[in-house]
């Protein structure tokens, strides 16, 4: 198999991300092939017409007041029922069933299993949906073409079976123009520019694949079986405060109030009764009966003694695994303090430079505490206040923390340095030189590589990368419709909650610092 072609960049000069294959327009040119379109998959096969047989059509019965009967056409030929096709059909739709949302690496292993144990495989077409773009197979007289670009591939361009048959497999990036499928077939007529094939099997030519749709302001539906999990910030806030007991109702002139409640072990909070505040002086209520006197003259707003109900109970959740004090105390740690003169040493020479700690250093503006920040934030990321208070000018300080790695499985990870991601991160020479420091992502799918990602500090930017894992990395802004895949070796700035998943496992980012 063939090198991958060089990603494709837009002219803004962000990442290219694959687009959703199923929402993209299918149109179909008319002729005697099949054409058929399964989620993430489209297949051109080309059908053998059977010949028109020489029997005579069956006698229709006769219908009184229709006239004589037609005198009957020739039969037309008809497409043959070839099994091998119909193999080749449950094939993609099989591997399309399987639930993956790019198939196109599966059904290209399927495909080369499958045409090594056909004798004669028909001519055919399919372009299949991988996470950076597409997966190619063409046989006998399949042909793959991009008539704007100049583009053209064909099965001549491949490798010869040991049966006979050219068989080109390939994988490449999504193209910006339409993309053409035939089995060989000369198309009849153009594909009509309103057509559009979402699903199914049906009579044609060609398949045109149309390029993909710019972006537009308004978001996109998210596409199928897709799921949006948006995980908890760190510095969330704690479950809410007790509720403020309701006011206590007015009780009507002349009726009874309720008894009081038991004496609790302790005292609730809420307002005190309305008549524990005004007692009249020589009213003895416990000596009087309140039926013998009037109470609608001297009704100024008693009100029955209710019970505060008691606060909310407030749940204390568990630290996660691993924790960082990223939003409170100190922004570093002191620095050690040198030693006293000791009595007849020689005094250290005034020139001497302070030993270098390791730590990386930025440039930016301190609050009135003296804490450090990034330029473009507003507010200290530590105690709130305003930087704009301050003048701006930028002073090299140690950089802080600039966020957190929040996993699915609560697990937490402070981002001070370069980091290396994957199923074995260990065995990778700059970890081993000190450059990266390793974190292991246990994926019991399998899906994450060996090394599978990075994470770079620059300034105060986060960039993540994918270091060409075989799965690929998907991100999501915060409010993003669905996930777009990473070009591999190219870096994306990662903006607080943004959420990135490899293979079955998943991390949103969580920063107070930058723009946002």
């Amino acid at each position: 198999m063939s090198a991958p072609t060089p990603p494709l960049t837009g002219t803004s000069g962000a990442p290219a991300t694959v687009p959703p294959f199923d929402q993209v327009a299918v149109r179909v040119a008319p002729g005697p092939d099949l054409v058929v379109r399964v989620p993430g998959v489209l297949l051109v096969v080309g059908v053998t017409p059977r010949p028109a047989g020489a029997a005579p059509a069956p006698a229709r019965p006769a219908l009184v007041g229709w006239g004589p009967a037609p005198v009957p056409a020739p039969p037309a030929a008809a497409p043959a029922g070839d099994a091998v096709v119909g193999e080749l059909v449950q094939l993609c739709r099989r591997v399309s069933a399987a639930g993956s949302r790019a198939p196109g690496t599966r059904l290209h292993e399927e495909l080369r299993s499958w045409l090594g144990t056909v004798a004669e495989p028909p001519s055919f077409a399919v372009a299949a949906a991988t996470e950076d773009g597409l997966a190619l197979v063409l046989a006998g007289g399949g042909t793959a073409e991009v008539p704007d670009l100049g583009l053209r591939l064909t099965p001549a361009q491949g490798e010869k079976l040991d049966n006979g048959t050219l068989v080109l497999d390939r994988f490449v990036t999504w193209p910006p123009a339409a993309l053409h499928l035939s089995a060989g077939s000369p198309a009849d007529s153009a594909p009509h520019p309103l057509a559009d094939l979402e699903a199914g099997a049906v009579p044609g030519a060609a398949a045109v694949l149309s390029p993909a749709p710019a972006p537009s302001a308004a978001p996109a539906p998210p596409p199928s079986g897709t799921t949006m999990v948006r995980l908890p910030a760190p510095h969330a806030a704690k479950p809410g405060l007790p509720l403020v007991p309701p006011r206590p109702a007015r009780t009507p002139a002349g009726s009874t109030p309720p008894p009081p409640p038991p004496p609790a072990e302790e005292p609730a909070a809420g307002p005190a009764p309305a008549h524990a505040d005004h007692d009249h002086a020589g009213h003895d209520h416990a000596g009087h009966d309140h039926a013998g006197h009037d109470h609608a003259g001297h009704d100024h707003g008693h009100a029955a003694p209710v019970a505060a109900e008691p606060p909310a109970p407030v749940v204390e959740l568990p630290a996660p695994k691993k924790s960082t004090l990223l939003f409170g105390g100190p922004a570093e740690a002191e620095p050690p303090r040198e030693p006293l003169p000791t009595p007849g040493a020689e005094p250290a020479s005034a020139g001497a430079e302070e030993p270098d700690d390791g730590r990386a250093t930025v440039k930016g503006i301190l609050c009135k505490n003296g804490h450090l920040n990034d330029p473009r934030a507003g507010f200290c990321a530590l105690c709130g206040i305003r930087t704009t208070q301050q003048t701006a000018v930028l002073i090299e300080g140690v950089r802080p923390p600039l966020g957190l790695l929040v996993f699915d499985d609560g697990a937490t990870v402070s981002l001070d340095m370069d980091y290396l991601l994957g199923r074995e991160p260990e065995t990778d020479e700059r970890v081993a030189s000190g450059l990266l420091r390793p974190l292991l992502v246990v994926d019991h799918t399998g899906g994450v590589s060996r090394h599978h990602a990075e994470i770079r500090l620059e300034g105060w930017d986060v960039l993540l990368l994918d270091t060409g894992s075989a799965n690929g990395t998907l991100v999501a802004p915060r409010g993003a419709p669905g996930w777009s895949s990473l070009v591999p070796h190219q870096p994306v700035r990662l903006t607080p909650g943004m959420a990135v998943r490899m293979g079955g496992r998943q991390f949103a980012f969580e920063s107070p610092h930058g723009g946002f």
